[in-house]
């Protein structure tokens, strides 16, 4: 059975590939939406300083070059990421996008829980690509002969890695919120949107201000979150569709918290995340949709053509 498991696994997966591109997009957004001077920004009175002390933060880019100029390094940092993103070599690109994940997230001074997951995920996609020998992630698989190789089950594990660390992510954040009065309760999402700095945002805050006022839509919006993230976290272990539906389940709900909050990059981290997570299910419900899609598909000359016979016969002379 995990014999079986290991050789069936797609190594060689664009559903992965997307996920990896996403999450890369979504850090690349941070560096260029926002300056140096708000990144690296002193925390009560302290200096603006790096941390270096821990073997970990001493591997990060900005304190390797601590002398260098720290908008530079960003630049440098966002380089590297565009190149993640674009998908090429992904066997090696993990290593440069583990790097910038553990650069971003040790140094800057005010991270969110993106770059946590972001350091997380990068680290096992190490392992998950391993056996990905394309020049690029969006082309097909090249070869069966590779699911031979050793690196086939290293990049199983890998996989596993994601799949478990993910699913956990969105369990414990659904469990920690259970003993949490204004979740337990269902108010929750109307308190979020009222907050001073961290409140509803952007075009839709009165309209989520207004909505979360209703209270049958507060309640189901807070039991709602909750109830997602424990089935992404459920489906994410099941096969197949249950997994395409993880992924889907994962947008609709980012969506909606970046709508309302606009905490954009943590938001396509996440779904970034659960792509990889759920890429073996997507890959094989993929070919599945395209039939349906196809068989649903009515012909545009089809349909031309019928639209000229109608209007023929509306405009022909009656006999």
């Amino acid at each position: 059975m995990l014999q079986r498991s290991v050789r069936h696994f797609p190594a060689e997966s664009r559903a992965l590939g997307i996920g990896r591109s996403i999450i890369a997009l979504a850090q690349a957004s941070i560096l260029i939406f926002t300056p140096a001077s708000h990144l690296f920004v002193p925390v009560g009175s302290d200096e603006i300083e790096i941390a270096c002390s821990t073997p970990v933060q001493a591997a990060s880019l900005y304190c390797l070059a601590d002398s260098a100029d720290r908008q530079l390094l960003n630049l440098l940092v966002l380089a590297l990421l565009l190149i993640v993103a674009s998908g090429i070599l992904p066997r090696y690109t993990t290593v440069l996008h583990f790097w910038t994940s553990i650069s971003v997230g040790q140094s800057i001074s005010l991270p969110d829980g993106g770059d946590a997951v972001a350091q997380v995920v990068t680290f096992f996609l190490i392992l998950a690509c391993a056996n990905d020998r394309r020049t690029w992630h969006w082309q097909r698989p090249s070869s069966e002969e590779h699911k031979r190789s050793v690196w086939q089950g290293i990049a199983w594990a890998g996989w596993w890695g994601v799949r478990a660390q993910v699913a956990y992510i969105y369990l414990n954040s659904a469990l920690a919120k259970l003993p949490v009065g204004p979740w337990a309760e269902g108010s929750a999402t109307y308190y979020v949107a009222r907050m001073e700095n961290f409140g509803a945002a952007g075009l839709f805050a009165d309209l989520f201000r207004w909505a979360t006022s209703i209270t049958p839509i507060a309640l189901l919006s807070a039991w709602g979150a909750m109830a997602t993230e424990t089935l992404i976290a459920f489906f994410l272990f099941r096969r197949g569709s249950r997994q395409v539906m993880a992924a889907a389940m994962s947008v609709c709900l980012h969506i909606l918290i970046i709508l309302q909050l606009g905490i954009v990059s943590f938001g396509f981290i996440m779904v970034g995340a659960v792509f990889c997570a759920a890429s073996r299910g997507i890959d094989a419900q993929t070919p599945q949709l395209k039939r349906v899609l196809s068989r649903t598909r009515i012909p545009v000359g089809k349909i031309a053509h019928s639209c000229r016979r109608s209007l023929i016969g509306q405009v022909a002379p009656k006999r």
